[in-house]
């Protein structure tokens, strides 16, 4: 469905569950800020299962998108499919244990405490967003990238320093020293 749910109210999670699949579109990720959703070409696609637990809220969640990044060789911007599972244990304030000496667990390190009535999804969710994208994207493992001289993208073709010097290196000037020392 396409949806512009954003949030959720707690008394909305049936004790059963409740499953939710959305379509988030290109009006509704314009309303975000630009750092958050510039890669994101629209719709994003959120798959969501909410089941309470005792006084937590587990939500089980897939985003899927279609990205545009840019590749840190040669710069230029490429399609990225990005899928991705993710789960957060929601719960409610004053359910953490006592103050002292308390070792935590993995359900303790994965949880997060709910400041009032409503769960946020845009922010998991494009928290799970940023952590998909890679690092280091390249458009490709062949990409030459650019030139160091005349900042030629090197997968185009030969640029015209390349080609009429040789490839240059900032350690060239070490080989003229080389040089120098052996003549003396």
């Amino acid at each position: 469905m396409t949806a512009s749910i954003t949030a959720i109210r707690r008394a909305e999670i049936p004790a059963q569950g409740l499953q939710l699949d959305l379509c988030w579109d290109a009006a509704l990720l314009a309303q975000l800020p630009e750092d958050s959703c510039r890669d994101i070409e629209p719709p994003l696609h959120v798959q969501l299962r909410f089941r309470p637990e005792g006084g937590r809220i587990i939500m089980d969640g897939t985003c899927r998108a279609q990205c545009r990044i840019a590749c840190v060789r040669c710069l230029e911007r490429f399609e990225y499919p990005l899928t991705r599972s993710f789960r957060y244990v929601f719960q409610l304030p004053g359910m953490h244990k006592a103050a002292g000496n308390v070792q935590l667990g993995a359900e303790d390190i994965e949880a997060v405490v709910l400041d009032g009535e409503q769960i946020d999804l845009l922010a998991p969710v494009l928290e799970q967003v940023c952590l998909g994208l890679p690092a280091y994207p390249h458009c490709s493992s062949g990409c030459r990238g650019l030139c160091p001289q005349c900042g030629a993208n090197l997968n185009t073709g030969a640029c015209a320093c390349t080609s009429a010097t040789g490839p240059r290196s900032p350690f060239a000037v070490l080989g003229t020293l080389k040089k120098r020392h052996e003549q003396a």
